[in-house]
């Protein structure tokens, strides 16, 4: 069945759900238009000429005016690409000082009362490639698997920097030539799809900087296109099937981008039937509705049930009154909860708590099933091994809002 993506626009909102094989795997919701004016989706990606308003040593932070109600927070980490061979140990003081300007992007929107965060290492992303200024390197999205694509791509980017086949796509960096991130929907792409695409970045972002040499701070300097464009081009690969999209408006947006960023997508873009619901396609609401339940069942009878807090995520394997082998069990849990952690959007440390196993040889199984269910995933995780108590310790990058707070920004009622 492979991958498709559904967008389905009604009521001034974008909901974009991911599917593969039949079920939900991602899912987003934002406003549109007029209604997305200052979201928290629309923040994300923003890139400011900002000015240091104070730096604060006992926090290895600074506080940077980009404009909005609040400061944003720069910590050391995110100011240190600022200072070319700085390390992990570079204090914060040595990286920017009060009065400062310097361009800086927001990585995570205000939330309550708390600022914006925001870091120096500004990005620009195009379809297959994004482009790193304080950085000098070729990078390989992690999504690519494949060793054998990921030392092709790293190569042809490499080639192209250089002029080899054509026109160099030469940017000035922070200290040397920008640095390069190959994106998964590269996957099979051959030089000169991928030259275009560079080239094409290459111009937003020097036309960036000749904005930034004409402003005062603060001033915004680009956002990102909007949630159909931005859901085109990230979330479409080599492997997807059909894009359909419910919405005249965002269909033509879709079409418009697609023949001048992505002609070879053009074909794959659908529009739903006029009488359709397109969400009632693989029982979208459906798995949006388990993905907001705390308790999610398992096909053996068992159930897992989820328990956020501030601090943590703890998950709870049961096997309920069914007399399934706590293996099998587990491994149905394990490939539930690494889809149910990617499709709410947790982060930070997870523990899961599986139904202990008489046999130790069966931990290694599960905790395999549980990695495959990553595989893909754009955020960071890493898994400890089982306990003697059947407990598994792993943290995931927190990467943005959770679909509870997706849902609740977007006005989201019909979930």
């Amino acid at each position: 069945m492979g991958h498709e993506v559904l967008i389905s626009v009604r009521d001034g909102t974008a909901r974009i759900a991911q599917i593969e094989d039949g079920k939900l795997i991602g899912f987003q919701a934002a406003p549109m238009g007029q209604n997305q004016a200052e979201t928290a989706d629309r923040l994300n990606g923003r890139i400011y000429l900002a000015r240091v308003e104070r730096v604060v040593p006992h926090l290895q932070a600074a506080f940077v005016n980009i404009g909005l109600e609040r400061a944003g927070f720069l910590g050391a980490r995110e100011a240190r690409a600022l200072l070319p061979g700085a390390d992990r140990e570079t204090p914060i003081e040595d990286c920017v000082q009060s009065g400062d300007t310097l361009l800086v992007q927001v990585t995570r929107p205000p939330m309550g009362d708390k600022g914006a965060q925001i870091t120096a290492d500004v990005t620009l992303p195009g379809r297959a490639v994004v482009i790193a200024p304080c950085r000098n390197r070729i990078a390989v999205s992690r999504s690519i698997e494949d060793e054998a694509e990921r030392t092709r791509l790293g190569e042809l980017a490499a080639q192209i920097i250089a002029g080899e086949n054509g026109e160099p796509v030469e940017v000035e960096g922070m200290d040397g030539p920008a640095g390069w991130v190959i994106r998964t929907a590269a996957v099979g792409m051959q030089g000169d799809d991928l030259a275009a695409d560079m080239a094409s970045v290459a111009a937003q972002w020097e036309a960036l900087i000749d904005q930034a040499d004409e402003a005062n701070p603060p001033s915004l300097l680009h956002e990102d296109l909007g949630p159909v464009e931005r859901a085109v081009r990230d979330l479409v690969r080599s492997t997807t099937a059909v894009v359909c999209i419910e919405g005249d408006a965002a269909f033509r947006a879709a079409q418009t981008y697609c023949r001048q960023y992505s002609p070879d997508l053009v074909e794959r873009i659908e529009k739903s039937d006029d009488d359709e619901y397109l969400f009632d396609r693989h029982n979208v609401e459906q798995y949006i509705d388990e993905a907001l339940s705390a308790r999610v069942e398992l096909p053996s009878g068992g159930w897992v049930m989820f328990e956020t807090t501030h601090a943590m995520t703890t998950i709870d394997v049961n096997s309920g009154s069914h007399d399934a082998p706590a293996r099998a069990v587990n491994l149905e849990a394990a490939q539930v909860i690494a889809r149910q952690i990617r499709l709410r959007g947790l982060g930070g440390l997870i523990a899961i708590d599986f139904i202990d196993m008489a046999d130790n040889a069966d931990c290694e199984p599960v905790l395999e099933a549980l990695d495959a269910g990553f595989s893909g995933d754009k955020q960071p995780v890493r898994i400890g091994p089982m306990s003697e108590f059947g407990v598994v310790e792993m943290t995931r990058r927190r990467g943005g809002m959770t679909l509870t707070q997706t849902l609740h920004q977007s006005g989201d009622s019909e979930t």
